[in-house]
Formats: structure tokens, C-alpha cells, sequence
């Protein structure tokens, strides 16, 4: 996972509650089934996760 500045023409583009996801169509069937979940620690910190459904 990383932050771009700009998206190639063959990148797969989807935007939920206005947060627009890029994932390159090369990669895009690594991330079939697949949800972002924000998980807290016991420490009140959070990171995101990959999660398989």
C-alpha cells in the first residue's frame, strides 16, 4: 500500500465516501475479496490491515 500523486492510464480506479482507492490492473486480482479494516491496539494507536473476507 502506498499514497500517489498520479494514476496511470491502465490503474483500476474506485472512490468510496470520497476516498479514492488506485490499484494497478496488474495487481488487481490480489485484491479480489479482499476489505481496508482500521484496527486499534490496546495503546489507542491503529493501523490499516488487508483483511480476506
Amino acid at each position: 500500500m502506498a499514497l500517489v500523486e498520479s494514476v496511470n492510464p491502465n490503474d483500476s480506479v474506485t472512490e468510496i465516501d470520497g476516498i479514492k482507492f488506485v490499484v494497478d490492473k496488474g495487481q488487481a486480482a490480489y485484491f479480489e475479496n479482499t476489505k481496508l479494516d482500521f484496527v486499534k491496539s490496546m495503546f489507542g494507536f491503529g493501523e490499516f490491515r488487508l483483511v480476506n473476507r
